[in-house]
C-alpha cells in the first residue's frame, strides 16, 4: 500500500502506529518504534487527518490487509485506534483526545502545516466545522468500555492540552495493570513519555505471548487485572 511505512521483513508480526493531530505517518515516533522492535514486529503507520470518516477507512482497510496484533494510537490517533475495527488487536491509547469534537473546537477556520513532512505531499490542512460535527457519531469512552479486555493506555496528568480529563475518563474503565498514570512529559509523547511507552507495550506483548494473543480474563470490575 502506498500509505503505509513498513519494514522490509513480511515474516514479522505487525504493529500499527496511528498519529495525532496534524502530524503523519513519517513522523519520528513510527520510526522510534521500528528501531525499537526491529526483527520482532514490522510497523506501519497509515497516513491519516482529521476527518474521522475517511481515516477510519484507510486504517480499517490496513486491518484488514496487515492483521495487526497491536494498534498504538496518539492524541487523535487514540480516538481512531478506538473506533477502528481493530478485531483481536490489543489497542494501546497514549494521551487518548477522547472528546475531539470539543477538544479540536479551537481550531476550526484556521489552515495549519503539518509537524512532518508528509507522504501523501500536502503539507497543510483546514479543520472545519463540518468535518467536525462528524465526531459527533462516534462515542470513544462506549468503545473503551466495550473493548476494556484489549485497551492498554498511558496517560500523563502534566498534559498541556488535555489536561487531566483523559485520565478521569479512563479511571474504572481501563483495566489497572494496563493503565499507566505519570506525570513526567506533556501531551507529546517524548523523552520520558517513549519510555513508558515501550514498558507498556512490552507488558502487552508479553501477555499477548502467554495468552495466545487471547483477550484478557473479563471479571466484574474491568478496572482491576485478575
Amino acid at each position: 500500500m502506498n500509505d503505509i511505512v513498513e519494514n522490509i521483513s513480511d515474516t514479522l508480526p505487525v504493529m500499527m502506529y496511528l498519529h495525532g493531530f496534524m502530524s503523519g505517518a513519517n513522523g519520528a515516533k513510527q520510526r522510534q518504534l521500528q528501531r525499537k522492535f526491529k526483527g520482532r514486529y514490522r510497523v506501519i503507520a497509515p497516513e491519516l487527518d482529521a476527518d474521522p470518516d475517511s481515516s477510519l477507512e484507510v486504517i480499517n482497510r490496513a486491518i484488514r490487509e496487515e492483521h495487526p496484533e497491536i494498534i498504538i494510537g496518539t492524541s487523535l490517533g487514540g480516538f481512531m485506534a478506538l473506533e477502528c475495527e481493530s478485531g483481536d488487536a490489543d489497542v494501546v491509547i497514549v494521551n487518548p483526545c477522547l472528546f475531539p469534537k470539543s477538544q479540536l473546537a479551537q481550531w476550526v477556520g484556521e489552515e495549519h502545516t503539518y509537524f512532518c513532512k508528509r507522504l501523501d505531499g500536502v503539507q497543510t490542512y483546514t479543520l472545519t466545522q463540518a468535518t467536525l460535527d462528524k465526531y459527533g457519531r462516534y462515542d470513544a469512552v462506549q468503545s473503551v468500555r466495550d473493548n476494556a479486555p484489549r485497551v492498554s493506555a498511558l496517560c500523563s496528568t502534566a498534559d498541556d492540552l488535555l489536561g487531566d480529563s483523559h485520565v478521569e475518563a479512563l479511571t474504572g474503565l481501563v483495566w489497572d495493570s494496563y493503565f499507566k498514570v505519570v506525570d513526567d512529559f506533556g501531551h507529546q509523547c517524548k523523552d520520558a513519555g517513549m519510555t513508558h511507552l515501550y514498558d507498556l507495550l512490552e507488558l502487552v506483548i508479553d501477555r499477548r505471548r502467554r495468552m495466545g494473543g487471547s483477550p484478557r480474563t473479563t471479571s466484574v470490575n474491568p478496572g482491576r487485572d485478575r
